[in-house]
């Protein structure tokens, strides 16, 4: 068999896997029933995607290279970027694709990457829960067609949009969301010049050229794992930001931009939130409208694209940057409060949210 064919093959049983419902004791023993006594989301909306626990290999030691060794990474690929302290790291889609979770570090913050290709969700896990490190997993197990982590110190089951334990140990244990920017490998060397990238390394042995879900991202019709509600007046798969605040949901759409105006001010929750986005350069990501301490910040000018790392400058005349800390002014070394807030295929946002959005 070539390889072309050998690929084909085993992108095939990746994909397909047995797609069934969790039956009982494939997970917890359970009934029958929606609910499971053990579980705090409807257990039969819980897939089996076919793989099994770690059949989808997490990244646990990954190899950072710096912005000039990234050939393998072209500027118009998608990234997913994170900024602590003095560090940047480029995450690529193309790697996580494949693997979905990297478990990482920088400094004395320990965390997992986490990249759902189904719903299009990449989001963060703080890797110390309750005092405990631990290393994130791929369950083999999907709600809503999303992937779910397990904690490998406890075998606790986390959905990954929910950021939060729904069983296992540490259920009800909520994941403090941080902020990553999902954004061209171009738009984020713009911003960031002296980014690190996450690397192709030989021993993950993969051909990263090659997206394993053959037209999933632009065909609307076509889900692997159905969720319980279609949308009505959106694309299933159109790549929206949605923003979570005190149990109300809103998004926004890259419609929603134009390159003269990158900016909006939206409302959610009781908050007022900050959401920046561009078509062209493909990003979109939000911030409350307060600092971390509640001080009301007013933005009298945006400075995305006008100088390095810088967002906008507000009214008392400090200048704030992409990851939402100040970086000049008397308010140098504050933050912006975040609220959850990530892109993702809209399907998956009106399926863990459907009371936001219009469905069938």
């Amino acid at each position: 068999m070539n390889t072309s064919k050998m690929f084909l093959v085993g992108a095939i049983m990746l994909l397909s896997g047995c797609k069934k419902d969790v039956g009982p004791g494939t997970a917890t023993g359970s009934t029958d029933n929606d609910m499971n006594v053990e579980w705090d989301i409807p257990f039969k909306l819980v897939k089996d995607g076919g793989v099994g626990k770690d059949g989808i290999r997490s990244v646990d030691a990954p190899v950072v290279v710096d912005r000039n060794s990234a050939t393998f990474l072209k500027d118009d690929e998608l990234i997913l970027g994170l900024k602590y302290g003095n560090t940047v790291i480029a995450y690529p889609h193309k790697i996580l694709d494949y693997h979905e979770i990297v478990n990482h570090g920088i400094a004395d913050f320990n965390y997992a990457i986490s990249y759902c290709p189904l719903t299009g969700t990449g989001v963060l896990y703080n890797r110390k829960i309750n005092g405990k490190l631990t290393t994130f997993g791929v369950s083999g197990l999907l709600f809503n067609s999303n992937l779910i982590l397990y904690d490998r110190a406890s075998d606790s089951m986390w959905p990954q949009m929910m950021l939060k334990s729904v069983q296992g140990e540490h259920r009800g244990v909520e994941n403090e969301f941080h902020q990553l920017i999902e954004t061209t490998w171009g738009t984020w060397k713009k911003w960031f010049p002296n980014s690190k990238v996450m690397s192709v390394s030989e021993n993950l042995g993969k051909n990263y050229d090659r997206y394993p879900y053959g037209d999933y991202k632009t065909n609307n019709a076509y889900l692997l794992f159905s969720v319980p509600a279609k949308l009505k007046t959106i694309p299933q798969k159109e790549r929206i930001l949605g923003i979570r605040n005190n149990g109300e949901v809103i998004y926004t759409r890259f419609s929603n931009f134009s390159e003269s105006n990158p900016f909006t001010v939206k409302s959610i929750g009781e908050d007022k939130v900050y959401v920046f986005g561009s078509e062209k350069d493909n990003y979109m990501f939000a911030y409350f409208g307060k600092t971390t301490t509640g001080t009301v910040i007013n933005i009298s000018e945006v400075l995305l694209g006008k100088e390095v790392e810088a967002l906008f400058k507000d009214t008392e005349g400090n200048k704030w940057n992409i990851m939402g800390e100040a970086i000049e002014g008397k308010r140098k070394g504050q933050k912006l409060k975040i609220p959850e807030n990530y892109i993702g295929y809209a399907f998956a946002w009106g399926a863990f949210y459907p009371d936001f959005f219009v469905t069938e």
